[in-house]
């Protein structure tokens, strides 16, 4: 037992430069045979945190309407509007008859909040709907995605509009109200069997282009709705006694249903990301950044971690756990929430996203990790996401070359661009969210 407690002295004050512990961990007889080999964990080693700007994404045919503004003090004023093509029923010979003797009621845009939100939801939020005044096209290279750059001509006249207070967690829908005269021209097309608009979904289309939904300047509340979303005409029958009865046009093609996002981040430590396209976290209060659906990304490097190879007596690395811990106060209000996982995507020095980071579960399959959030609600130190980079690590440190390969700190897919969860990452120096990098490693006497 004296052998074994000069032995760590040594190590101690060899790794001067080095934080660490000696730790029991039974990782197989190889290494612990007589003594002669030590198990040592260290977390010092630099994690360098940038964020990265995300130019332009793909928001079509991912089954959310994003609808909203909010000023974010950090990722900026965002601004979105969503888009959509509707159709109703085909005509078929003899619905004339049925439309026959009708009186118009209303013509209602009914949304479904999903349950995601950013801003705030005690504030209340002014709906604007415009009626399209151009078809939907997509880019020519690429004919099934539509990006969040892209915006389409509206007529002047507001469709319908309606103030309401959000409660996205409810699951009440929210119905907006659209001009009556729409609505009757849409019912006197049902009533007469030669009207060619209604033929056809193609037919319809030339018609009616589609619809913007979009919200007033000074909205301080971005929500988000399932692609359920439906244009209910209502309308009485007569007979002996009137019969309501209902219409819906519902959601024609979902790769043309997409997101406008635009964020302006003038007035934000980001403002300059736009331009330089990565910015370190030591420029940025020590700080990085990650909610996709406002372009930006947080990556992460491990420059020195091939110094693990200079440790006195060093043999291999047993176990590289990475914990990345939110800023305190950046999350748990009412506004602002944490991602509820995230995905570590490797790349390379042009920030596109790789393949994922998996482990292992208990079945023996590969999955991809997405950090197992803890949130301590008393006092938020220990609210964390942890990841195994156990083989990435191993991997790296074979490389001779310094390369710029990193990992991106993403939500998963499919909400990777249509999710309101944000990320407020500290590095190693950031005293309210500081970020580690924790390798214990087998080294022989």
């Amino acid at each position: 037992m004296l052998k074994m407690c000069y032995s760590v002295l040594f190590v101690l004050f060899s790794l001067v430069w080095v934080s660490c512990t000696k730790v029991d961990i039974a990782f197989g007889e190889q290494y612990l045979d007589n003594g002669y080999t030590q198990v040592i964990k260290v977390d010092t080693f630099a994690v360098e945190l940038s964020s990265i700007l995300v130019d332009s994404f793909v928001t079509s045919g991912k089954g959310v309407s994003m609808v909203g503004s909010h000023a974010d003090p950090v990722f900026g004023k965002i601004d979105t509007e969503n888009y959509l093509e509707l159709a109703g029923p085909v005509y078929t010979e003899g619905m004339a008859d049925s439309f026959r003797s009708v009186l118009f009621d209303s013509l209602v845009l009914i949304l479904k909040p999903d349950g995601s939100y950013i801003g705030d939801t005690l504030q209340p939020l002014e709906i604007n709907v415009h009626r399209l005044s151009e078809p939907i096209l997509p880019y020519t290279n690429d004919i099934l995605s539509i990006y969040n750059t892209r915006r389409f001509s509206v007529q002047p006249d507001l469709l319908g509009k309606k103030t309401i207070l959000i409660r996205p967690g409810a699951g009440n829908e929210v119905m907006v109200r659209l001009r009556d005269d729409m609505g009757k021209n849409l019912l006197r097309k049902y009533q007469d069997p030669n009207d060619p608009d209604i033929k056809s979904n193609e037919a319809f289309l030339q018609y009616f282009y589609g619809l913007r939904i979009s919200a007033s300047a000074g909205s301080q509340l971005i929500f988000g709705a399932k692609d359920s979303l439906v244009m209910r005409l209502f309308y009485q029958k007569q007979g002996l006694h009137l019969e309501s009865k209902t219409m819906d046009f519902t959601l024609l093609n979902k790769s043309h249903h997409f997101n406008y996002i635009r964020v302006d981040r003038s007035a934000t430590v980001l403002k300059d990301l736009a331009i330089r396209k990565q910015i370190n976290s030591t420029e940025t209060g020590n700080t990085a950044y990650t909610m996709y659906a406002a372009g930006v990304m947080a990556k992460l490097r491990f420059p020195t971690v091939r110094d693990v190879l200079k440790l006195p007596n060093f043999v291999r690395i047993l176990k590289a756990t990475l914990v990345v811990r939110p800023v305190r106060g950046s999350y748990g209000t009412n506004s602002y929430v944490l991602p509820p996982q995230l995905r570590l995507a490797q790349t390379t020095q042009l920030n596109l996203i790789g393949d994922d980071i998996t482990s292992y579960d208990e079945t023996g399959y590969l999955q991809t990790q997405t950090g197992g959030l803890r949130i301590d609600n008393l006092y938020g130190e220990n609210t964390d996401y942890a990841y195994d980079l156990t083989r990435y690590l191993k991997s790296a440190v074979t490389e001779a070359t310094n390369n710029q390969n990193g990992l991106l700190v993403i939500p998963p897919g499919p909400a990777l661009e249509t999710q309101f969860g944000r990320l407020v990452a500290g590095n190693r120096n950031h005293t309210a969210g500081k970020m580690e990098l924790l390798i214990v490693y087998a080294a022989v006497q």
